[in-house]
């Protein structure tokens, strides 16, 4: 009878060895995170660059994202390009933002344009492929952080899984929605307004909400149907990096976002990703001024 005790003794105290042993690894993870968050926020002077996948099978969704851009001090520097398969053709969008003032080039254009102060859609646009509001958005939403088991215990990189809080981006994605389509339904004679590529939207079907047209049409298409939408959505997503364990600094983040919603009678399920690659920290050539005047313009 006694040796029983023992042993369900044993078994217990071994039970909860092992859970303080997964919250210690969770703890670590999490702690791993926030040091890499920070490290990364004081770096004055980097290149970044990445991409979208669409990891789901649907022809509606072709549109995809290759981005590449650098930090220098508190101005950042991006290009933007997105495939339009129905044009036939890859538009460009260029900017630069200094923090209070961001500036735009659109399809090589050569002089640079000052944006409204107002002007979410392409301060949005800067948002969405900026690794640094990627650190913002993965510190504000995440739920849980775990290591992923390193294979090669003597490089120097290892990995952690960011996982984010459904609740929190559906919040977050059904008000950045609603802004765009307040935007058209206020701005009637401004059809040709950029709308950005929004990483958790990106790969949602393209509908009358993403798609103003003209005069009553376009007040049908108002933030009531952006919140149905998003309201009976099914969101994951979370972020995979990897970085560098001598100096806490990410190497490669992904994006994994999948989703399933109701739209127009049917039930879309889409899988996508988002791909950044983070190098040469200190490095960085100066990003362009916008201030100065185009060669050949003679003013």
């Amino acid at each position: 009878m006694r040796k029983g005790w023992i042993i369900c003794l044993v078994a217990c105290v071994a039970m909860s060895l092992g859970g303080c042993g997964q919250m210690g690894v969770k703890q670590n993870a999490g702690t791993d995170f926030e040091q890499i968050r920070d490290h990364f926020a004081n770096q004055q002077g980097y290149e970044f660059y990445g991409r979208t996948k669409l990891l789901t099978d649907n022809s509606a969704n072709a549109n995809m994202v290759n981005f590449s851009g650098r930090k220098d001090g508190d101005t950042v520097f991006m290009n933007v390009k997105l495939s339009v398969p129905e044009k036939k053709r890859v538009e460009t969008l260029t900017l630069l933002d200094q923090g209070t003032t961001l500036y735009t080039k659109k399809d090589g254009a050569q002089e640079w344009v000052q944006s409204a102060g107002d002007d979410a859609a392409l301060r949005q646009e800067m948002e969405n492929w900026n690794p640094a509001f990627a650190f913002q958005q993965m510190s504000e939403m995440r739920k849980n952080v775990y290591p992923i088991q390193d294979n090669n215990v003597k490089d120097d990189q290892a990995m952690i899984r960011v996982v984010m809080d459904s609740a929190k981006l559906k919040g977050w994605l059904a008000s950045q929605l609603q802004g765009q389509s307040g935007t058209h339904i206020q701005s009637l004679p401004s059809m040709n307004r950029h709308q950005p590529s929004m990483k958790l939207a990106m790969s949602l079907t393209k509908g009358d909400w993403r798609q103003p047209g003209e005069g009553v049409s376009i007040q049908s298409t108002g933030k009531t149907d952006v919140q149905e939408i998003v309201d009976q959505m099914d969101l994951e997503a979370e972020y995979t990096i990897l970085y560098q364990k001598s100096n806490k600094l990410p190497i490669r983040m992904t994006m994994s976002i999948r989703s399933q919603y109701d739209y127009k009678d049917q039930r879309i399920q889409e899988h996508s990703q988002v791909e950044t690659y983070l190098q040469n920290y200190g490095k960085v050539k100066p990003v362009p001024d916008p201030k100065s005047v185009p060669t050949g313009k003679g003013h």
